[in-house]
């Protein structure tokens, strides 16, 4: 359901592209003079130059078609870049817009984040109840009778939409990835839910490198980087935009 990348120096098992470090290994994600292009394609953007780091997100924004989701494949190391760079240091992660939960328990759910196999720590429930206050269900699992074992339906039927969306990235978390990359996280939830989850997600992901992308400017914060991607003829395909 979840998307990620392991950084090295060469191809990962996967067939993933390397992605390397920051110099110094510095925290964050740093796009320089990138550009990128599916095979036979032309540029969906260029010339993009944008940092995000721990403690400040950076928000991508821009109509549909822009290249929300190339950059997103970039990052991940799916797609190389076609000029510049993209600099990412440490893991990174992916949770989608349409993150699916499947008819089993929050447990259940949270541990395809972790799953203890190639030599991964099998995750406690110390690490379920971090992830947990990260994104701010600790309180809901408190009050359920099963706590964690509590199945929540077909698709997370049994939880709000707010919810539903706080699970995906709490497994998200579980990954351990030094980078969160959330991909519309608030596109289906009404103004005070979005609001509710995103303060309690700037919270718990503070010590995180995030990149936000978005179409709603609410999900945007004053403090934040901000990447505006264009479709206009004769615009550049990728600027920094103040934070509004």
């Amino acid at each position: 359901p979840d998307g990620g990348r392991t950084p090295g120096g060469g191809e990962t098992p996967e067939g993933l592209q390397p992605v390397p470090a920051r110099a110094g290994n510095a925290p964050g994600v740093e796009l320089v003079g990138l550009a990128a292009a599916w095979p036979g394609g032309s540029p969906v953007f260029s010339g993009v130059d944008a940092v995000a780091v721990p403690g400040r997100w950076l928000a991508v924004t821009g109509p549909s078609g822009s290249g929300k989701s190339t950059l997103l494949s970039v990052l991940l190391g799916f797609l190389p870049p076609a000029s510049g760079q993209v600099l990412v240091t440490g893991r990174a992660a992916w949770c989608p817009q349409e993150a699916h939960l499947f008819d089993s328990t929050i447990r259940g759910n949270l541990l395809l984040g972790r799953p203890a196999t190639n030599g991964a720590t099998p995750a406690g429930d110390h690490d379920l109840e971090a992830v947990l206050a990260a994104v701010g269900l600790s309180a809901l699992v408190g009050r359920l009778p099963a706590g964690l074992d509590t199945r929540i339906g077909p698709g997370g039927a049994f939880l709000s939409g707010g919810e539903r969306q706080r699970l995906a990235v709490a497994r998200t978390l579980l990954t351990g990835a030094e980078v969160i990359l959330l991909d519309e996280p608030t596109a289906h939830l009404d103004a005070g839910s979005a609001a509710a989850m995103l303060a309690d997600l700037r919270a718990g992901l503070r010590d995180r490198t995030v990149v936000l992308v978005t179409h709603n400017p609410a999900d945007i914060h004053a403090g934040d980087a901000r990447l505006e991607l264009s479709t206009s003829a004769g615009q550049p395909r990728g600027s920094l935009a103040p934070s509004r």
